[in-house]
């Protein structure tokens, strides 16, 4: 296998932790892994398993008031975003790294014109004349495909339709071509046919910037679609790495196992979904040993999943990796093919 340019965003040993009067939350446990140039980079898992939080944390958006202690590295071009100034932060947030958040209602300001908002955007990173900064709005509008962007530049977000809203966002994210954009849920609440014209969108924003992609996202069929490589969390671990061909193929842990087979099938004779069992737990109080083994079919009451925490190791060819202390009793086993966009996790 060639070797790989050094990559463009490298988290290593990320820890977050949050503490309240009576416990502490650790939210991202250890969390490693790298995003190289031009890909796209899947990070999947049920709710609360760490992936929203680690992504905020490279551009330090978890709110200061937070009783939060962070450790680790977060090496951006070879900086560490964990040790870098507040200036040199708002430079980089929007230039740099672009966020697209997963509920644009929320995220843009309802008493401000859509258009006054992507030129606050716009003017953040570079000194450019009223006409030039409408003139980049509308065609950013227009490049996102919202119709009639002229006149939809000067409306408020209320009058926007949910796609549109995430479209309007993508513009912002795009308008000072980053070298990485975080999406976080793009297409959450939104029916099955928009999700594919914004998951179009993107990657024709993708395709135009050059930027890395990293696409946090609960469904799998979505991953499986965009996604060059995947990244599975549970309990602020990772417990899985590979090539995205390799996770749907030859998943090689028994949480990437259920979350596979817990998708809708569209052939076949089976009736019923195939839940994992059991709730992911509570951050406050993760299971000794591997945070998986309650729910675990390999566990079967193994001592060593009750007590040692299993450390990702490479299982395959390539850059396959696992943390499953029992791992080599799923050689062979196989995954069932991925749903079309539009399929859910557990």
């Amino acid at each position: 296998m060639p070797e790989r340019d050094a990559p463009l965003l490298s988290i290593r040993d990320l820890r977050i932790t949050f503490r309240t009067r009576t416990e502490s939350v650790r939210a991202v446990d250890g969390v490693s892994f790298d995003v190289y140039r031009g890909e796209t980079l899947g990070v999947v898992g049920e709710s609360g398993c760490g992936k929203s939080v680690t992504m905020l944390s490279v551009l330090r958006l978890i709110p200061p008031s937070t009783r939060v202690e962070t450790s680790g590295q977060i090496l951006f071009d070879g900086k560490n975003l964990l040790q870098a100034s507040k200036r040199e932060i708002r430079h980089i947030r929007g230039r740099r790294i672009a966020l697209i958040p997963q509920d644009p209602m929320t995220c843009l300001d309802p008493v401000l014109k859509v258009g006054r908002q992507i030129r606050e955007a716009l003017e953040a990173h570079g000194k450019l004349d009223a006409a030039e900064v409408e003139r980049r709005g509308v065609a950013l509008l227009e490049t996102v495909g919202i119709p009639e962007a002229g006149r939809r530049y000067d409306q408020f977000p209320h009058e926007y339709s949910g796609g549109m809203r995430q479209r309007a966002m993508i513009a912002m994210g795009v308008a000072n071509a980053p070298s990485l954009l975080i999406a976080d849920e793009p297409t959450t609440a939104l029916d099955v046919t928009i999700q594919a014209q914004i998951m179009d969108v993107l990657r024709a924003a993708q395709r135009d910037t050059g930027a890395s992609l990293v696409l946090v996202s609960h469904d799998l069929g979505l991953i499986a679609e965009m996604a060059d490589r995947v990244v599975v969390m549970y309990a602020g671990h990772v417990v899985e790495s590979a090539a995205v061909q390799a996770i749907f193929s030859a998943p090689r842990h028994p949480y990437t196992l259920g979350l596979i087979g817990s998708l809708p099938q569209t052939t076949g004779n089976e009736k019923w979904l195939r839940p994992i069992p059991g709730s992911p737990p509570d951050l406050a109080h993760v299971p000794s040993g591997c945070p998986f083994h309650p729910r675990c079919f390999l566990a079967r009451g193994r001592e060593i999943c009750r007590t040692t925490r299993p450390e990702l190791q490479s299982v395959a060819a390539g850059e396959h990796r696992s943390a499953c202390h029992f791992v080599a009793e799923l050689e062979g086993a196989s995954a069932v093919p991925a749903a079309t966009h539009g399929g859910g996790a557990a």
